[in-house]
């Protein structure tokens, strides 16, 4: 059957028999709740984005939960990524994992297997899509032609966790490229970047989708360098230490991104001099910026267990922002408004836009909740802060809160993590540049500002699943009350009770 393709450039692509809409350039499904807020992340704009709203408006598209899976002998999606992940072959059961963690999880949980079982012989590698992202992933095996992938029965032992004292580190040697002479430890914390990581992490390379941006985009220079190859591999221990049930495996991956970090550190100054590649180049501050949130949200998670004993920045909530800031700006390409997903609306002014917005929310749900507090917050800021110096500082606070307002409406039509993190961090460079010169200065209309965004976007990205910004909101919330005055009760009741959900 010859699909259906829609949208300037054939961007998107409608599957008759599953009844899902497929993104081609992003390489998965929309949902019908979130197509206005995806067309204009690719910069569909009013006239053009309503013609193709009615052009859909006239297909069956189905809820993630109602989409009928393919069949284990299907071929593969041209238009969805193919991920690396196992079957459990327990009978009757057959569920799948993207990841040997998950499946060990789910032998452990619904078959009662333990470490002495080899549990490992009772799962089988498979290649899997999905549809949809975020917290709408179903798995469903694909077989490639005339390659019997459901009839393979390699034992994989996933079962054992690989202290990393019990295996040698990366090769110290100084070589610019990456080494050959890999041990098990480095391919299976590659391996879990490649079939999990990977489609965790944002991009803000908007020429890109962030599945094909981290794969193969930046692994292609990890291949050719060695000390990307470290921070890439740095970025899968901190994930599966964010993930990890157990405290000493947790401590484990932990440890070992510390170090496979300090690697990467070194290898990126002594790069310096060199003449990388533009894109060598980005790919390193990208992994330097998720680099560092991870490692503040799992130097925090164990600090708080007292399992280790080390120390957060003194002024955490800076160097918080500066991070956020600079993982947007850091690619030159996207500092444009357009490219960025600014208004939307063209030439609409943002005020009118957020004016909009809020006269038409009327719905009972947590976003009309951000609405409402929102829409009140100038008006409070005024009775509790007085009169302003300068009208000029008004202006910034009421720009800042007008682009929250936007943002916080188009966070909340997808459930996508990447999309929920790029509408969180825009935010933080769309704001005017004084609003950042105010908050350094630790003007309190900026705190409160700055509150509310860490308990909208903030939190809305850690709950579509950013895991590199788990707890983030609540820190900065906890920063911004120790910044502001104990005395100034009067702002101190403009940041109380923001913990949305």
């Amino acid at each position: 059957m010859t699909p259906i393709r829609l949208g300037p450039r054939d961007l998107l692509e409608y599957d008759e028999t599953h009844h899902v809409l497929i993104c081609r350039e992003c390489q998965y499904a929309i949902q019908k709740s979130a197509l206005k807020s995806h067309l204009l992340r690719h910069k569909i704009y009013r006239n053009e984005r309503q013609r193709l709203l009615s052009s859909i408006a006239q297909l069956d598209l189905f809820e993630p939960h109602h989409v009928p899976l393919p069949s284990s002998e299907c071929p593969p999606f041209d238009t969805l990524p193919i991920i690396s992940g196992f079957r459990c072959t327990v009978a009757g059961c057959g569920t799948l994992y993207a990841s040997p963690k998950r499946i060990r999880r789910h032998q452990i949980e619904f078959h009662e297997l333990d470490g002495s079982v080899h549990s490992g012989s009772l799962a089988r590698p498979v290649h899997l899509q999905t549809f949809f992202r975020g917290t709408k992933i179903r798995y469903f095996e694909v077989t490639f032609s005339g390659t019997a992938f459901g009839e393979q029965t390699h034992d994989v032992d996933i079962t054992t966790v690989l202290p990393a004292g019990l295996l040698p580190l990366l090769p110290q040697n100084s070589s610019k490229t990456s080494p050959a002479n890999f041990n098990l430890e480095t391919l299976a914390y590659f391996h879990h970047f490649t079939t999990s990581t990977s489609l965790t992490l944002p991009s803000v390379v908007f020429t890109h989708p962030d599945s094909q941006y981290w794969q193969p985009k930046i692994v292609h220079h990890a291949l050719q360098w060695r000390w990307l190859m470290c921070g890439v591999l740095a970025i899968s221990a901190y994930h599966l230490a964010a993930y990890a049930d157990d405290d000493t495996v947790k401590k484990v991956h932990f440890d070992r991104a510390i170090e496979l970090s300090s690697q990467f550190s070194v290898g990126c100054k002594d790069a310096v001099n060199d003449d990388l590649p533009r894109e060598a180049t980005q790919a390193s501050k990208q992994i330097m910026y998720i680099l560092q949130c991870a490692r503040w949200v799992l130097t925090k998670e164990l600090l708080d267990q007292g399992m280790i004993f080390d120390s957060m920045p003194l002024n955490q909530l800076q160097c918080i922002m500066t991070t956020i800031r600079s993982f947007i700006v850091s690619e030159p390409s996207s500092r444009s408004s357009a490219e960025l997903g600014d208004n939307g609306e063209e030439q609409d002014d943002m005020f009118a836009h957020a004016t909009r917005i809020l006269r038409t929310n009327n719905n009972e749900n947590m976003l009309s909740v951000i609405l409402d507090r929102l829409n009140e917050l100038p008006s409070r800021m005024a009775k509790a802060l007085g009169k302003p110096d300068n009208i000029r500082d008004v202006l910034v606070i009421l720009s800042a809160i007008a682009k929250l307002v936007h943002y916080c409406s188009t966070s909340t039509a997808s459930t996508e993590a990447s999309e929920a993190f790029r509408d969180m961090a825009t935010w933080v460079i769309k704001v005017p540049d004084r609003f950042h010169e105010m908050l350094s200065c630790r003007n309190p209309a900026t705190l409160v500002v700055l509150a509310h965004w860490a308990a909208s976007l903030v939190e809305r990205a850690e709950f579509c699943g950013c895991w590199y910004l788990k707890g983030f909101a609540k820190g900065i919330l906890l920063q911004i009350s120790k910044q502001v005055i104990v005395e100034d009760q009067a702002t101190q009741k403009l940041i109380e009770g923001l913990e949305y959900t």
